[in-house]
């Protein structure tokens, strides 16, 4: 199976134009960005920890962010991403960055060093940052928070909690993240299918484990290719190997909270 990605960015230490200090406030001040954005300090804090795939830095992340805003969502799902790539022992690279005109450029990272994804449009309120567009794509359309649903259970078997699904502007790839927590087996979450009405998509292999020992609890992302023309309404299911047996688990696209 190939191997899918996901591009991220990473903000070099400098300052954003227009701005006239590293505490000063409402940072960011190029064309293209508005409201109360976070001082150059702390969005310097946050798209650097973007561009690391470092769950801790990321975790940093989102609290320069607004709490249940597109941009910390953004973050908690490259936290989760991230998790799932170390755990399979894929760790990724940071990727290259530059400055643009409205927001910045990032190359490499999951992808090949002549792929690149732009992050314009920042927007903030009281001094956190709230949305951003990728590569001309609002998050809104991109990002859906399942954090809110209720987690799948097997008393003694497995917990699946959905965190969130992310469709890749760029390669048009549906990721949807879980966390799943073993009980007294080991558990094996296999590649799934994502049905939105007439359109049905084949999971593939990306980075993330293959195994979950019993006790152990991870981050494994579900890979849906060519996803671009689907909606972001669909379910969700997967089979996983339960000890010596196998289930199906499955869950829709919805944000209770919204």
């Amino acid at each position: 199976m190939r191997l899918l990605s996901v591009a991220a960015a990473v903000l070099v230490l400098a300052l954003v134009p227009g701005c006239t200090s590293d505490d000063g406030d409402g940072g960011a001040g190029s064309g293209g960005q508005g409201g109360d954005l976070p001082t150059d300090a702390k969005l310097t804090t946050y798209f650097d920890a973007v561009g690391s795939y470092d769950p801790e830095q990321l975790a940093d992340a989102q609290e320069i962010a607004a709490d249940g805003s597109p941009a910390q969502g953004y973050a908690a799902y490259l936290a989760g991403y991230s998790a799932a790539a170390i755990a399979a022992g894929q760790a990724i690279d940071d990727a290259e960055v530059k400055q643009v005109d409205d927001g910045f450029e990032a190359c490499g990272g999951t992808g090949n060093a002549d792929e690149c994804v732009t992050w314009a449009d920042l927007e903030g309120a009281d001094g956190e940052l709230t949305d951003f567009t990728v590569s001309g794509t609002s998050l809104d359309d991109a990002l859906v928070d399942l954090t809110g649903q209720a987690p799948i259970e097997a008393s003694g078997l497995y917990t699946v909690q959905p965190e969130y699904a992310y469709r890749s502007p760029q390669s048009g790839t549906l990721y949807v993240v879980v966390t799943i927590t073993a009980g007294d087996v080991p558990l094996a979450p296999r590649p799934g299918l994502y049905i939105d009405q007439d359109t049905t998509i084949t999971g593939e292999q990306t980075r993330s484990p293959a195994s979950i020992e019993p006790g152990a609890s991870s981050p494994v992302v579900l890979a849906f290719p060519e996803a671009q023309d689907a909606g972001l309404a669909g379910s969700v299911t997967f089979g996983m190997k339960v000890g010596d047996s196998r289930e199906s688990i499955g869950f829709d696209l919805v944000d209770p909270a919204a």
